[in-house]
């Protein structure tokens, strides 16, 4: 099995399920609620004129785009000129959303590409049967990476992942499963003793190449090992209902996608989530819009362009209000909601996709654990602009990972956490 093959097996199929994770006790025994994440990442953004308030500090401003979210305007923090410092290439810039890094960048920098959800999952993924959930609406760049540098497979059939987290296995198919998991282990180990076999004899460029390669192949070992683990453990336990939704619709999509991501962190099945709105999005699905998605993004000053890219815009907005109000009305450990103790970031790697720019990215933060109601505005320092990484050391350390550098950090933004 040569390497090019083996890592299409492993972005195929072995790592459609990363967040298998080791025997842990289920968090639900714990007597602490526990810090969940949930990153939300736009393709193409949000048109600036219509996202960022003109005045900064404690009072937030409601802006249009803004305005969906009012009754979260104490609960939530907004972000303006935080960016990913040499992080550029318009669309080819926006799957290092959760990294700072482009995956051509990974080799000059100690984590390489891995991706904020990913870390936190290599820390705190093994107390639950599912490390962290990928989920995706309308085929676009990937926002999850691990830390060998291949995309996380996203799921974009929300009953599928309803299924894959709540449905049990027939008895037929998970000793098909075993047998399968099993297989996995004997040539995990062959390739190990051939790898081990020629790294001497390779050169430089070669030996990178077989790092980058035992880097695929951990990730896969480390899977399947887990795999295997939670094999015979009882599956969560969900209160609530399968998501339905319209195809002639996809804001039903998304909202179905949001309320599994919903059940997932209810039933403590996962604590972290990404979800990507991908540039495929069918918004022509949408009542008013006659146009594709990527066109109207690329709106220029077209006042018809504007009309609907608002109307997207906006209605994506009401759903992210629609899933922090399921949230805040789930009940969690100690009689708090799910809310107060989820970190959830709403942005994208795109700060204005009509002028192709990776800067000045849109972000919102939202979820107990800071100091909300402000915008919050980092102006430039020269030719220093303040990294959007910042803002994830926090949030690592949030969740007590204890990090003092990730991406392209230069410090953090602790002032946020209570």
């Amino acid at each position: 099995m040569n390497r090019r093959h083996f890592l299409q097996t492993l972005s195929g199929t072995a790592l459609t399920f990363p967040w298998f994770s080791n025997l842990a006790l289920h968090g639900a025994e714990a007597s602490k609620a526990p810090r969940r994440l949930v990153c939300i990442g736009l393709d193409f953004g949000v048109r600036p004129e219509s996202f960022f308030p003109a005045t900064h500090g404690p009072e937030l401003e409601l802006t249009p785009l803004l305005k969906p979210l009012e009754r979260w305007r104490k609960k939530m923090t907004v972000f303006s000129q935080l960016e990913h410092p040499g992080v550029q290439g318009g669309h080819y810039g926006v799957h290092a959303f959760l990294s700072g890094v482009r995956r051509e960048q990974a080799a000059g920098f100690k984590d390489g590409c891995v991706t904020l959800d990913q870390l936190a999952e290599e820390h705190l993924g093994g107390l639950t049967r599912f490390p962290s959930l990928c989920l995706g609406v309308g085929a676009g760049d990937a926002i999850s990476w691990t830390r060998s540098g291949i995309a996380v497979p996203k799921l974009e059939d929300p009953g599928t992942a309803f299924d894959m987290l709540f449905k049990p296995q027939r008895k037929s198919a998970a000793a098909a499963r075993r047998a399968e998991l099993s297989e996995n282990e004997s040539v995990l180990s062959l390739i190990a003793q051939d790898a081990k076999r020629v790294a001497p004899h390779l050169d430089r460029w070669d030996r990178e190449k077989m790092e980058e390669f035992m880097g695929a192949m951990r990730d896969f070992e480390r899977a399947n090992a887990s795999n295997m683990a939670w094999l015979d453990k009882p599956l969560p336990v969900t209160a609530g209902q399968k998501p339905e939704w319209k195809n002639e619709g996809c804001m039903d999509r998304v909202r179905a996608n949001f309320d599994v991501a919903a059940l997932a962190l209810q039933a403590d099945a996962t604590r972290i989530i990404t979800l990507n709105i991908g540039g495929a999005l069918p918004v022509t699905n949408i009542p008013g819009i006659n146009r594709g998605y990527h066109d109207l993004s690329h709106s220029g000053q077209d006042p018809d362009k504007l009309r609907q890219l608002h109307i997207i815009e906006s209605a994506l907005m009401a759903e992210l209000d629609h899933f922090l109000e399921r949230l805040a009305a789930m009940k969690d450990i100690g009689g708090s909601s799910l809310l107060d103790n989820t970190t959830v970031v709403f942005g994208s790697g795109m700060g204005n996709a009509s002028a192709h720019a990776n800067t000045n990215l849109p972000v919102v933060l939202a979820g107990g654990g800071f100091k909300h109601g402000h915008h919050l505005f980092f102006p430039k320092n020269g030719r220093q602009q303040t990294p959007l990484c910042n803002l994830f050391v926090t949030l690592l350390q949030q969740m007590g990972i204890e990090r003092d550098k990730f991406g392209s950090s230069s410090g953090n933004l602790n002032q946020l956490l209570v």
